[in-house]
């Protein structure tokens, strides 16, 4: 059994990871190595060759106590989801959640795992890092392993004994303890492609009562966004509407950032106490609470359409107006989360946008449904469900129709 797990989340980009996974590899100490390793690879749809790099690694690998394993999707889940199903494979005791434009240098994990495994209040730890936001940024550019060897080898030395206590820290490299994850969960998936999943990742670890530790003893070169750039959309458009959403699930209205701690953060950490029923997410299907004599069961002609309600790339409109105007089905639940969605902006947009073009009898079985279902009680929630429409281009509703399908629920393109 491994006592470290590493998840490299990949889409394309194969040299990068590639290069990820060697250098994580030849980085680690025997110490570490001998202890159990393993290095959990998820590609996230990838149309390149990276299956076939990943598993000549694998073929190739002549440290045996090292276990690479490869979690190919069908298609991309986005990033929350990804690192996810990345979790669920998981067997370790400390968890290393890292992107796939990493390059790491000698003796970087040696300070974070000493912190992690010395202090018990500690919940998550991570690196300096060449790319980042606030104080975790270097701001340094290299063009070889050599020069970033070097680099760290001194940055360390400066710094050793030097930890920051921070709200947050960005996702690209986290290590995170098992009973955390236990405790808290993983991702929300509400958070789509990405961005913003991981400041509601640490504001729940954090109101869980676990410190997050910016360690001086540990630089890890990163490129910086280097998948999301390989995706059409725009990315604003997503930093945007998902901060949008994250202010909106936390009821945040401020956010003002001193040297990493964020203030209205740590006053609602102060405040509100971590309730595990409200606040876990569940990183695998089993996790979720179902009752086991409604399993799969139909509970009518009731169909389910959920979407990332206020991404401009998603299709849910075209969708949405096709199934109305052909009489598809007799009755369609929109569920709009009033605590990641404006509901009524949503709803008013819906109805002034393109149903008002529409005969009232098309529209007649149309119901909006705005309950916020606690994450645990989602599987249950679409159980209620005959099947989920599946939409275009829509990260949200992929989940959910992830969800369903395990569920034996009919899915509807």
């Amino acid at each position: 059994m491994p006592y470290y797990s590493f998840i490299i989340l990949c889409f394309n980009n194969n040299e990068l990871t590639k290069q990820a996974i060697e250098t994580l590899i030849n980085s680690l100490e025997d110490t570490y190595i001998d202890q159990g390793i393993e290095i959990i690879v998820v590609d996230n749809g990838s149309v390149d060759s990276t299956e076939e790099v990943v598993k000549n690694i694998i073929l190739s690998n002549i440290k045996q106590k090292i276990e690479i394993v490869y979690v190919g999707l069908m298609e991309n889940m986005g990033y929350p989801v990804g690192i996810n199903i990345g979790l669920s494979h998981c067997r370790g005791e400390i968890i290393g959640v890292l992107n796939n434009d990493l390059i790491f240098p000698n003796n970087w994990f040696n300070g974070l795992a000493e912190v992690l495994e010395t202090d018990e209040t500690i919940g998550v730890a991570a690196p300096y890092l060449s790319y980042a936001y606030g104080i975790q940024r270097t701001d340094v550019r290299f063009n070889s392993i050599d020069e970033i060897n070097a680099f760290s080898k001194e940055f360390i030395s400066k710094n050793k004994g030097k930890i920051t206590y921070i709200t947050r820290v960005i996702g690209a490299c986290m290590i995170i303890k098992r009973q955390v994850l236990e405790e808290v969960g993983g991702n929300d998936f509400f958070f789509g492609m990405g961005h913003y999943d991981d400041d509601d990742w640490c504001l729940r670890i954090r109101i869980a009562g676990y410190k997050i530790a910016v360690v001086g003893s540990s630089f890890v070169y990163h490129m910086g966004s280097k998948t999301f750039k390989t995706v059409k959309e725009n990315i604003n458009h997503f930093v945007s509407i998902n901060k949008s959403k994250f202010y909106r699930k936390w009821k945040l209205t401020k956010d003002k950032n001193i040297d990493g701690v964020y203030i209205d953060r740590e006053e609602y950490i102060k405040k509100n106490p971590y309730v595990q029923s409200r606040d876990y997410i569940p990183s695998k299907y089993t996790k979720y609470q179902i009752c086991e004599d409604t399993f799969g069961n139909k509970k009518g002609n009731k169909i389910l359409f959920t979407a990332d309600w206020e991404n401009g790339y998603s299709k849910w409109k075209e969708k949405l107006e096709g199934i109305i105007k052909n009489h598809e089905y007799d009755r369609i639940h929109l569920w709009i989360p009033s605590n990641y969605f404006n509901y009524y902006n949503v709803v008013n947009s819906i109805k002034m946008n393109f149903l008002r073009k529409l005969d009232s009898n098309n529209i007649k079985n149309i119901i909006y449904v705005e309950e916020n279902i606690k994450h645990m009680d989602i599987l249950e929630f679409i159980n209620e469900f005959d099947g989920v429409i599946k939409i275009e281009e829509d990260f949200v509703n992929k989940y959910i129709v992830y969800l369903a399908d395990k569920l034996r629920k009919k899915i509807y393109l």
